[in-house]
């Protein structure tokens, strides 16, 4: 008989993604979380015991343990599962254990990782293979599993690894795609954190053992940084736009709603991709998505059309809906770097672009607020709310006021509101040719849905 996983913090992406993949290979599955979100609600329809809240009573007729990333070490249930002897690992053990289970493909990078994961998900299921997926996102063509998660027979595994958890180094993938590395993540000096790691230079060391540890590793040519993760490695590509990647996307056209160009792979095979989600960024991601697919033997040409029906992953671009002929947008970028190719993909629009921006976590604001200011300036119109402190302390001296005046000392239209009011002011001021999008990845989201809900829904308009 299988064991009694128990998974604390289950409500999390990451967990219940897990969860999932165990409940349908018939483990008993139960958890716990402080929050009664959506998520966990999804859970419990499956029927996954769910309990809010953490108590050492949780465990009864457990044989492991798996708990999150945010859940300290002297938090009373694990304390008591530990001096019980009860086996009690960390959610990225449990990973590798997968991991090294299956023909695993894991992709990592500060910037990309979810829409490239379901990128080659999309590409891997059409051309009738029958992958398992673990996605750090949700994804509508995994919606009947929970949006996250596929559990397929095949032998393959396609899972997103999370590079802010530290342990990510210990996976042993058969293909290791790292799409970015840059200073996210980072404490940075202010605050020791259990997500974070102390130094770039020790996420860099780590990121170079995820790749040595893999069969094959394939990296982006446009991050320098990355360069070194090839050297001395037996089995090692690249891709990109950059001269010199061995897939290479050339011939490069952005539109409003999407963008085309040419793959050219190491055999010198030439290639027409088309995609339905703009920007630059994700012609990036599906290079690598269509490396993937040629280093595993199959032929990316006859799968194209998975490409171009893809419409991102959930708070990725995501379209709330038009009103009034103005597009609203939400979007997951958080870091400089995603917000600043976010809203060069919405200058393509044509539109004005009206950007409500979200700090988010504390450390990371008082790392790159100036940076922050400076990418978002691309908006004709930026609204800042408060950090979304996702549990950090406050740290003094940080905080919203320090973007609004970067912004308006630069002459940009930029305003304070907190998320009611920034909803409000959109829905009473929205043009013909509006593009309004969050930014942020927090509940920044609310803006978006509050102002088509608040007109009645979508109108079809834009």
């Amino acid at each position: 008989m299988k064991p009694h996983l128990h998974f604390m913090g289950i409500g999390g992406v990451g967990m219940s993604g897990l969860a999932r993949h165990y409940h349908s290979e018939g483990y008993l599955v139960s958890g716990c979380d402080i929050v009664d979100s959506s998520e966990v609600r999804a859970l419990r329809e499956l029927g996954i015991q769910v309990t809010l809240g953490h108590s050492p009573e949780h465990l009864t007729g457990v044989q492991r343990l798996i708990s999150s990333m945010a859940v300290a070490a002297d938090n009373p249930e694990v304390v008591a599962a530990k001096a019980s002897g009860l086996d009690t690992i960390k959610r990225i053990e449990l990973l590798a254990e997968l991991v090294a289970s299956r023909l695993s493909i894991g992709v990592t990078g500060t910037h990309g990782k979810s829409t490239t994961t379901g990128m080659i998900a999309s590409l891997l299921i059409a051309a009738g293979e029958d992958p398992s997926v673990l996605l750090g996102a949700h994804l509508k063509a995994l919606a009947n599993s929970g949006g996250n998660i596929r559990y397929g027979r095949g032998a393959r595994l396609i899972c997103e690894v999370d590079e802010s958890d530290p342990g990510f180094a210990q996976l042993r993938c058969d293909l290791a795609v790292i799409t970015s590395l840059e200073d996210d993540h980072i404490a940075g000096g202010y605050q020791e954190r259990r997500n974070y790691h102390a130094s770039l230079a020790e996420l860099e060391a780590a990121t170079q053992r995820f790749a040595e540890q893999a069969a094959t590793v394939l990296i982006s040519a446009d991050w320098p940084t990355l360069t070194p993760l090839l050297a001395g490695h037996h089995r090692a590509f690249s891709y990109g736009l950059a001269e010199g990647a061995d897939y290479r996307a050339t011939d490069l056209v952005l539109t409003p709603n999407g963008s085309s160009f040419t793959l050219i792979t190491p055999s010198r095979q030439s290639v027409t991709v088309q995609l339905s989600v703009p920007g630059r960024h994700n012609v990036q991601n599906a290079t690598a998505a269509l490396a993937v697919t040629d280093l595993v033997g199959l032929d990316p040409r006859p799968l194209l059309g998975s490409l171009r029906g893809f419409t991102g992953v959930g708070r990725r671009w995501q379209r709330h809906g038009s009103v009034r002929q103005a597009l609203v947008i939400d979007d997951y970028a958080h870091h400089p770097t995603e917000v600043g190719v976010t809203l060069e993909a919405a200058r393509h629009t044509g539109r004005r672009v009206r950007a409500v921006l979200q700090p988010h976590r504390w450390v990371r604001t008082a790392l790159h607020w100036s940076a922050l200011a400076d990418a978002v300036s691309q908006a004709d119109e930026i609204i800042v709310l408060d950090i979304y402190g996702a549990g950090e302390v406050a740290i003094p001296g940080i905080s919203s006021e320090l973007i609004v005046k970067r912004l308006q000392a630069a002459g940009k239209a930029a305003a304070y509101f907190d998320l009611a009011g920034a909803q409000r002011y959109l829905s009473e001021s929205l043009q013909a040719g509006d593009l309004v999008i969050t930014l942020g990845a927090g509940d920044v989201w609310k803006v978006a849905a509050g102002i088509v809900a608040q007109a009645g829904g979508d109108d079809g308009s834009a």
